[in-house]
């Protein structure tokens, strides 16, 4: 599957084609692993293995840098890297209100607490989400959501996506047939 054309010319406008990255710092550093086109074009086991590592890391709450580490972790593992990318903005201020309780509702429930007091607990005081306690629930919940979150991405990923398949570019052939003068290269 090809990109669309606005997404091809805002890559190439940010110099992230790979005719400008080959022999750049970042191709010194990291050698013609980035340069594989399946860290660049959507396809099924990329963009699958790009949500299995992007998705956890996405619902770990407070952690700098998360793009840094989606990007290394979706060249360890082959995958997309625009998605690794992308998922990252689902964790933002707009969204803590609803990832930080989600992520705190299942640590409780993790760590063996009856669910109408947890949620009676966190519509009451919400600040405790950031005590000792809440944040060891806050991540344990993360962790979970993040494991079980990638794994169900990874699976349908797999299960729906079907990549397209290019239909072979026809050959030319002149009227009058080929001859050895205007044979077509193949």
């Amino acid at each position: 599957m090809r990109l669309p054309l606005w997404a091809m010319r805002l890559m190439h406008r940010s110099r992230l084609s790979r005719s400008r990255l080959k022999g750049g710092w970042i191709h010194s550093r990291l050698g013609d692993r980035i340069l594989d086109k399946k860290l660049w074009s959507p396809t099924r086991e990329s963009l699958a293995r790009a949500w299995l590592v992007g998705f956890p890391i996405t619902v770990m709450p407070f952690l700098p840098a998360q793009s840094l580490f989606a990007v290394i972790a979706a060249l360890c593992v082959r995958g997309n890297l625009l998605l690794c990318i992308a998922l990252q903005f689902l964790s933002t201020p707009l969204t803590a209100p609803v990832h930080l309780p989600a992520c705190y509702f299942v640590g409780e429930l993790v760590r063996g607490t009856n669910p109408a007091a947890v949620w009676r607990h966190i519509s009451t005081a919400p600040r405790d989400l950031f005590t000792r306690e809440g944040v060891i629930s806050l991540y344990l919940g993360a962790f979970v959501i993040g494991i079980i979150g990638g794994c169900l991405g990874y699976a349908i990923i797999i299960k729906t996506w079907r990549d397209r398949i290019r239909p072979p570019r026809p050959i030319y052939i002149p009227p009058g047939g080929v001859s050895a003068e205007n044979r077509p290269d193949l």
